[in-house]
């Protein structure tokens, strides 16, 4: 060791006179060596860095890491007098290193924190976001929590790229949207057979299981400036079920295959806001593609417009408008007009309520596709509940008026109920993904009791 220490002397002699080295460590002249022991090392290359002199600090660090290469604290050191001379590649392979040296969680936050910097500093800014979810994962503490969440929040919005990912296993005991009723009759027709009761197939009847489904939205900003932003939009969705072994005995032809869909989708989103008002508006274009069962169903292209106001910090009204049409592959095409508004208002208790209305319009020359339709809802989130529960509710009751039906020709009228539970995980967060416990309930009442379900 003894010619290795003469290296650190070195350093030494060649910082002589920074102010920044303690006078313990001063020398005479440039050529009086003076030794530092390995574990006084560490702190000397960490003061040649905060006194700029990277080169000196790296031939420290060298002599380091040769007399222990497990050290996580130094392979740190390395990395930021690497990044300091310009060799960002090298950094992050020192980087690594320390993580993958290091002996306890705080050493561990260390390492990822400064791996994501580094990569931020080179514009690698999604891959920074995924070593910061380390980083936040492993916080030893709740300082060091916010410090990197913190960090998250500054390169996500530095990121042009805004990646959100979902997963969900849901049991549920109607898979198929089957009929309620096990028998049906079709009072438009004439005489007994109005009255005739109808029985409804088993495979069209509610079907149990687990529905298994995930989720992928990407957002890329291509233009930004001041007041607006342009981003593309691709989003990938897809569900299968696992049928029960009591849906597998009433109806074997009904599979989780045959019950499954997809979409893919490609748009754009144009965000701006005006300087004269400071309230923002968007507008969009999205194409997409739907598969159920394995076969293609249809493609949509849908375009929208969106407007905000603000009334004060605490209260928003956003409306959104659109125009969709749908092209359904050996069937009728649809067009639908629809608004839609939003009235939140968030509580001084980080509590929320939020009121919504929409109304709608569907055209098509096909039986049971064309329809108007009015919503009414209103939502509640309660916040932090305690015990690291987070639980917000909703409610919504739509109308439906269809101007035809196959099962009567008189149209029919739909009213459809939804309430909702969201009940968030807080405690059981793994690395930014929070698990939600959702409990849905949906019911559909129908003047054509082929519709109930």
């Amino acid at each position: 060791m003894t010619g290795r220490l003469s290296c650190i002397a070195l350093a030494v002699g060649l910082c002589a006179g920074l102010g920044a080295i303690p006078a313990a460590a001063q020398v005479a002249d440039n050529t009086s060596p003076v030794r530092i022991s390995v574990e006084d090392g560490p702190d000397f290359a960490r003061q040649l860095l905060r006194a700029g002199q990277a080169g000196a600090a790296l031939e420290v660090i060298t002599v380091l890491i040769e007399a222990d290469p497990t050290a996580s604290p130094v392979h740190l050191l390395h990395a930021q007098a690497l990044m300091d001379l310009g060799r960002a590649s090298e950094a992050r392979d020192a980087g690594r290193l320390a993580w993958q040296t290091a002996q306890s969680d705080a050493q561990k936050f260390s390492a990822a924190f400064t791996m994501a910097d580094l990569l931020a500093a080179d514009e690698a800014y999604t891959r920074s976001q995924l070593w910061i979810r380390r980083a936040i994962q492993i916080a030893p503490d709740d300082r060091r929590e916010r410090l990197a969440i913190g960090a998250f929040r500054r390169v996500r919005q530095a990121n042009p790229l805004a990646v959100e990912l979902g997963f969900g296993v849901a049991p549920s005991n109607n898979v198929n949207s089957g009929n309620s009723n096990e028998a049906i009759t079709f009072a438009y027709l004439g005489g007994i057979l109005g009255e005739i009761e109808w029985i409804v197939p088993t495979d069209q009847r509610p079907l149990s299981g687990v529905e298994l489904s995930a989720q992928a939205n990407l957002r890329y900003r291509i233009a930004e400036a001041e007041g607006y932003r342009t981003s593309i939009e691709f989003g990938g969705f897809g569900r299968t079920y696992i049928m029960s072994q009591e849906a597998q005995d009433s109806a074997p032809e009904v599979t989780g295959a045959s019950l499954s869909f997809a979409q893919l989708s490609i748009g754009v989103l144009h965000q701006w806001t005006p300087l004269s008002t400071g309230q923002p508006f968007s507008a969009s274009l999205t194409y997409s593609h739907d598969w159920a069962g394995g076969e293609a169903l249809r493609q949509d292209l849908n375009l929208t417009f969106g407007a905000q106001q603000f009334f004060g910090d605490d209260t928003r009204l956003s409306v959104l408008t659109s125009l969709r049409y749908t092209d359904r592959f050996g069937s009728d095409d649809v067009t639908t007009y629809s608004v839609r508004a939003l009235w939140t208002h968030e509580f001084d208790n980080d509590q929320s309520l939020g009121l919504t209305g929409q109304l709608a319009v569907a055209t098509s020359d096909g039986t049971d596709l064309a329809y108007q339709a009015a919503t009414l809802g209103v939502s509640y989130d309660f916040g932090d509940i305690g015990g690291g529960l987070d639980l917000k509710s909703s409610w919504t009751e739509q109308y439906r008026v269809y101007e035809t039906s196959v099962f009567d020709p008189a149209g029919r009228d739909d009213k459809i109920t939804t309430l909702r539970v969201d009940l968030g995980l807080q405690n059981v967060d793994l690395y930014g993904f929070e698990p939600v416990i959702n409990v849905t309930g949906r019911r559909t009442d129908s003047s054509v009791p082929r519709f109930d379900t």
